[in-house]
């Protein structure tokens, strides 16, 4: 379970020890030093134990929030079973941590968007069971400008053991995003990082965009995901943004190519995750494309003038999914992230079809 997070040293060391404070795994060699961040297993084989973590970044809200997801998944365990009063004990802790997970989990998702003049931002998320794998990350990088980074992304699988992937890859795709020249540039650093330390059989997909505000430019490179969808400001059809690459984590070069669209008064950029499309009725029927795009119209209609907001698109997108699945459980993940730029009088929207890929 901790054989991902090796290699983060310095600046993250991690080792899990039992009640009596003997170290039963770890990262690396070193003993922790006295500055370090703690979290206690409450439940399972290991309860009474704790997760530690040092190094230079061991104090920010990422490390201290995948250190308490490893103490939680640690505390669920296997058990063995004899059917008695000590297995109904057992199930409800579990239950317990696995709802303390589903609030961690949604406390370090980027849900509260950051502040971007000229733009509106609007997102939903839902896991399908108590902890998930879809994530997103919306940010004001550091360069020049301090353009607006979008990361939307999906671990193959459900539960905890994509949920421990997604809290390890979250933060490398955050800075690489930052570290590097481009969307197509983080996504390979991100997915060397994962060929190398990655134990098991689960693999992510993942789009990365960065939009300089003052021209609403808009740089995105794709692993395997959905491509995102433009809305028109102007009323005109949607369109998808062809660029496509290799999933993450499946092979140590992805080759990827980067498209550029400019976005336009009005005009909104839609992120989702499979978890929409593959949503099922009480039937089995898919939610598919078609349904999709119904409901970016029924947003832009609602409008009155055919043009749709970002939070209005998202929300259209959340209900008739909802209303699709007519109380069945989620089949996955839901994650919606829209970005609307605000509209100018007197503007009038340029063709928004976007240019061919160009390679990163």
């Amino acid at each position: 379970m901790l054989a991902p997070f090796r290699g983060l040293a310095p600046s993250l060391s991690i080792a899990a020890h039992d009640a009596l404070g003997a170290r039963v795994g770890g990262t690396s060699d070193e003993d922790a030093p006295a500055e370090r961040q703690i979290r206690p297993i409450v439940a399972g084989p290991l309860a009474g134990g704790s997760v530690v973590a040092w190094g230079t970044a061991a104090s920010t809200p990422l490390a201290i929030a995948t250190v308490e997801s490893l103490a939680i998944a640690l505390g669920i365990a296997p058990t063995v079973g004899s059917g008695g009063i000590a297995d109904v004990v057992a199930a409800r802790r579990i239950e317990q941590e696995l709802a303390h997970g589903r609030r961690l989990q949604r406390s370090f998702v980027s849900l509260v968007a950051p502040e971007v003049p000229g733009y509106e931002l609007a997102s939903h998320y839902e896991a399908a069971r108590e902890v998930g794998g879809d994530f997103f990350d919306l940010f004001r990088m550091r360069r020049r400008g301090r353009p607006l980074s979008v990361v939307i992304a999906d671990v193959s699988g459900k539960g905890i053991a994509a949920a421990l992937l997604m809290a390890f890859s979250r933060p490398l795709l955050h800075a690489a995003v930052d570290n590097t020249t481009g969307p197509a540039e983080a996504l390979e650093r991100t997915n060397r990082i994962l060929v190398q330390e990655r134990r098991s059989s689960l693999f992510i997909t993942a789009l990365c965009a960065t939009l300089t505000l003052p021209t609403g430019r808009l740089r995105l490179a794709n692993a395997g995901h959905e491509p995102p969808l433009i809305v028109p400001g102007d009323g005109s059809p949607v369109v998808p943004v062809d660029v496509e690459g290799p999933l993450l984590g499946a092979f140590g070069s992805l080759g990827l190519f980067e498209a550029e669209v400019e976005l336009g008064a009005g005009d909104v950029v839609l992120f989702y995750t499979d978890g929409v499309t593959d949503a099922r009725s009480a039937s089995g029927e898919r939610f598919e494309e078609d349904r999709l795009l119904a409901a970016i119209e029924a947003a832009r209609g609602g409008s009155g003038d055919g043009r749709g907001t970002a939070a209005g698109i998202v929300e259209s997108i959340r209900a008739a999914v909802t209303a699709f699945q007519a109380g069945m459980a989620p089949a996955d993940d839901i994650t919606i992230v829209a970005i609307g730029r605000h509209r100018k009088e007197g503007r009038r929207g340029r063709d928004r079809r976007p240019p061919p890929a160009v390679e990163g």
